[in-house]
């Protein structure tokens, strides 16, 4: 849960023109990441780092 905090902290000092840049960056292959407000950006990309922090546990427990 800390890391998220920490994730969320630094999006959150970003102006809108380094968050788009920086998104664009970490996560090229996911342009829906980068479109509409900076909280929904935020919001979009913690999202997506919990969902694959959740397959990486699930597929450790599997595995």
């Amino acid at each position: 849960m800390e890391e998220f905090n920490q994730i969320k902290r630094k999006l959150d000092e970003m102006s809108v023109p380094e968050l788009y840049e920086y998104v664009k960056k970490k996560y090229p292959e996911n342009d829906e990441l980068s479109l509409g407000p900076k909280k929904l950006i935020i919001r979009k990309v913690l999202n997506f780092e919990r969902n694959r922090l959740n397959e990486l546990e699930d597929a450790g427990c599997k595995g």
